[in-house]
C-alpha cells in the first residue's frame, strides 16, 4: 500500500494547489507536502478541514489504490478476491491458510508445466 493521503490528486482534480490548501489551513506549505506524501501524520480534525476545503469525503483522501494481484493465475486470484470480499472484520481467519494452499498448488502446477 502506498503511504500518505490522496490530497494532491484531489486538489489537482479541483484545480486547487497544495499551497492554497496549506494557506487556508494556516500551516506551512512544507508541512502540507509532508502530510500529503505520508512523511508526516495528521489528525482527523485536520483531515476533516482538508475535506471541507477540497469539498470531498474522507474516503476519497484515505482509500488507496487497488493492490496488484497476488497470483498470476486468474482463477486463483479470482478465488482470493472472492474470499476477501466475503470476509469482513476478520470473521473468517482461515482464508490465510486457503490462500497459502492455493499459492502452493499454483506454483506446483507451474513447476510441472516447466519440467
Amino acid at each position: 500500500m502506498e503511504r500518505g493521503f490522496k490530497i494532491k490528486e484531489a486538489a489537482r482534480a479541483r484545480g486547487i494547489t497544495l499551497s492554497s490548501v496549506a494557506k487556508r489551513l494556516g500551516i506551512p506549505r512544507s508541512n502540507m507536502s509532508a502530510i500529503a506524501s505520508g512523511a508526516r501524520g495528521t489528525s482527523l480534525k485536520v483531515l476533516k478541514k482538508i475535506c471541507l476545503i477540497l469539498d470531498c469525503s474522507m474516503d476519497e483522501l484515505i482509500l488507496q489504490k487497488e493492490h496488484p494481484p497476488v497470483f498470476k493465475n486468474k482463477r486463483a486470484q479470482a478465488l482470493l478476491d472472492f474470499i476477501e470480499k466475503c470476509n469482513y472484520d476478520g470473521v473468517d481467519k482461515t482464508w490465510v491458510n486457503r490462500v497459502m494452499l492455493a499459492q502452493q498448488m499454483h506454483y506446483k502446477a507451474a513447476r510441472r508445466i516447466v519440467r
